[in-house]
C-alpha cells in the first residue's frame, strides 16, 4: 500500500499571513498618523470612564448636620418659622396639638418635598382629610368641625409621629401660656411631663372628644397617604409626610 504524503495546506497559511499583514498595516496607520492616534486615545478614555461609572455606586446626598435638641411650645405664628427654609433647616410639624421635629424627614416635609405644605404648620386637618394643603394664616385650628372618623384618623397619625419623631412641645391656643420644661424633659422629650401649666394638653381633645382609635396602623409609608415597604427608611429618619411612613 503506497504511503501518502502530507501536503501542507497552503490556503490556511496564506490566510494567516494575510490577517497578520492586515493587523500590521492597521497598527502602522495608527502609529504613523497623529490624528488616528489621538482618536484612539480619546475612545480609550471614554470607554474607561463608562466602565468606571458603572462599577462605582452613586453617591447619596450628604447627611444632614445634627441639630441641638429643641424643647419649647409654639404659637401658630412661631411654628411658621420652622418650615426648613431658615438657615438651620429645621422642620417642625404639629399634629393634634403636639409639635414634632421632623427634620430627619426633610426630604418629604422640607422645601421641595411632596409634603412641604405641612412643614412649619399644623398638619392635623390635612391628615384627617387626606389633603396635602395648608394655610399661611397664623390662625389656630381647633378641629371642632371634624367628624369622629376624621378625629380618629388624626389620633392614629399622632401615634405614628410620636413613635418616629422627637416631641418638641405643644401648639398653643390663643392666649395660652407656654410651658417651662426642665432639663430632664429635654433628655426624654416624648415621655416627659411639662413642669409648668399642666392643665392644657392636646389642643383638639378638649375641643371635641373623638372615638377611641383603632390600634395605630403599623404599616410604614413613604408619605402620609402612600404605603411603602421602606420601613427602615421611615423609622430611622427618612420620613413620610405624615408619618404612616
Amino acid at each position: 500500500m503506497a504511503s501518502e504524503k502530507l501536503v501542507p495546506d497552503a490556503t490556511g497559511a496564506a490566510g494567516e499571513e494575510e490577517q497578520v499583514g492586515f493587523m500590521t498595516s492597521v497598527m502602522n496607520e495608527i502609529l504613523h498618523s497623529p490624528l488616528n492616534l489621538l482618536l484612539v486615545l480619546i475612545i480609550t478614555v471614554l470607554v474607561y470612564k463608562i466602565f468606571r461609572s458603572q462599577k462605582q455606586p452613586a453617591a447619596g446626598p450628604p447627611p444632614e448636620p445634627e441639630l441641638p435638641r429643641l424643647r419649647r411650645d409654639f404659637t401658630v405664628a412661631e411654628l411658621l418659622q420652622y418650615d426648613g427654609k431658615q438657615p438651620d433647616g429645621r422642620v417642625l410639624v404639629a399634629v393634634n396639638g403636639s409639635v414634632y421635629d421632623v427634620t430627619k424627614g426633610k426630604r418629604f416635609y422640607g422645601p421641595g418635598g411632596p409634603y412641604a405644605a405641612f412643614g412649619g404648620r399644623d398638619a392635623s386637618r390635612g391628615l384627617a382629610t387626606f389633603s396635602v394643603t395648608s394655610s399661611d394664616k397664623p390662625e389656630y385650628d381647633d378641629l371642632s368641625d371634624l367628624s369622629p372618623m376624621e378625629m380618629e384618623s388624626v389620633l392614629e397619625w399622632e401615634a405614628q409621629f410620636k413613635e418616629k419623631y422627637i416631641l418638641v412641645g405643644r401648639l398653643l391656643k390663643p392666649g395660652e401660656q407656654p410651658t417651662n420644661y426642665s432639663d430632664e424633659d429635654e433628655d426624654t422629650p416624648n415621655e416627659s411631663t411639662p413642669t409648668g401649666d399642666s392643665s392644657s394638653t392636646k389642643s383638639t381633645s378638649d375641643a371635641k372628644p373623638a372615638a377611641a382609635p383603632s390600634s395605630p396602623k403599623k404599616t410604614t409609608t413613604e408619605g402620609p397617604f402612600e404605603p411603602t415597604s421602606k420601613a427602615e427608611d421611615l423609622k430611622s429618619g427618612g420620613d413620610t409626610s405624615a408619618s404612616k411612613e
